[in-house]
């Protein structure tokens, strides 16, 4: 009786342990990591693009530092290379760098106060030739952000802010820095602009939005933000069109090189913010402009981060994430992840 006691004792033991070791795989395979910094750990990163040739340009700065510190930096992904800082401003501070289709340069906004203290800085859009250096103030602000050039290299798309519920999208010339207005005063906060193939122009919108506020003996009426939804300007007529609008906060639209498809990121597919840090409460997708097919990537996504930038041959995606507790921007190749819904 006592041995078959201990043969039944022994028996759960050996299946408990398959049964560990059965989940460790099953974990293993789980928990392998989908993605891999694009750049050195040791810099927090908050955007970043990849030109033709494989450079990569990004904002950041060394850990540790003070926000003041944010510079423009190159790198390339060879072994034991590191990123060499390309601006050093003092009292600006750059960011959202892209680079020209031809690799000539870099568009950039530029941020400037008369302290660091300051609670508003006037936002201008830059240029910074490649490799000399050489900048060029294009506008002069109060609130112009996010620019990107155009397919042929000869103007930068930018949007320019009126408040917070108030926004233009404009261009202005690489050579006579002459602007030129492509719609004004669209109600919301017009973000993340891309100049996709065809000339056909997509944007992150996200509309006010009447909140009610109550308190023990009060009501009030107070205006805020909706979540995103992606557009898409077509300059040649003037209509501007929905393509990603639903339940979910869609933001960051970004075209593949070749035009066929769109990246962005979106709280579908998430199980709420309780799960995950805050700023990474979305999800990257993929759109099939030609078949209108969605794919889910990955999830762990910032939403209110840096937009996602393809690799120059499409084969991978670049996006913003906190999830290890810094801004940094990760890649992963698409289509291994790629899960059509």
């Amino acid at each position: 009786m006592h041995y078959h006691y201990r043969g039944k004792v022994y028996l759960l033991l050996f299946l408990f342990v398959l049964f560990l070791l059965g989940n460790s795989v099953v974990l293993g395979k789980k928990n392998k990591p989908d993605s891999v910094r694009l750049l050195p750990e040791k810099y927090d990163v908050w955007s970043a693009d990849w030109s033709q040739d494989g450079r990569i340009v990004f904002s950041g700065k060394n850990e540790g530092d003070e926000g003041n510190k944010m510079r423009i930096w190159l790198y390339r992904l060879q072994l034991d290379a590191s990123p060499v800082a390309w601006t050093g401003t003092g009292a600006l501070i750059d960011a959202s760098p892209r680079w020209a289709p031809d690799g000539s340069g870099v568009v950039m906004v530029r941020k400037r106060a008369s302290n660091f203290s300051a609670q508003d800085m006037n936002t201008e859009i830059w240029w910074k030739a490649f490799p000399s250096g050489e900048g060029l103030q294009l506008t002069l602000g109060p609130e112009d952000r996010d620019p990107v050039c155009s397919p042929d290299g000869k103007r930068v798309l930018f949007v320019r802010g009126e408040g917070l519920y108030s926004s233009s999208l404009l261009t202005v010339n690489l050579n006579d820095r002459k602007i030129k207005t492509f719609f004004s005063n669209e109600q919301g906060f017009i973000s993340t602009p891309e100049w996709g193939v065809g000339d056909k122009i997509y944007y992150t919108l996200m509309k006010p939005k009447k909140k009610l506020v109550k308190t023990d003996t009060q009501s009030y009426e107070c205006w805020g933000l909706d979540k995103g939804s992606i557009w898409m300007y077509d300059p040649e007529t003037g209509v501007k069109t929905a393509i990603i609008d639903d339940e979910y906060d869609n933001r960051h639209p970004a075209v593949s090189p070749k035009g066929s498809y769109l990246a962005y990121v979106s709280t579908k597919g998430e199980n709420g913010p309780e799960n995950k840090i805050f700023r990474d409460r979305g999800s990257l997708y993929l759109l099939d402009l030609k078949t209108g097919d969605r794919f889910q990537i990955t999830s762990g996504v910032s939403l209110n981060g840096a937009p996602p930038r393809w690799s120059p041959d499409g084969k991978e995606l670049a996006f913003s994430s906190f999830r290890e507790n810094r801004p940094a921007m990760w890649r992963i190749d698409w289509k291994k992840h790629a899960v059509k819904e």
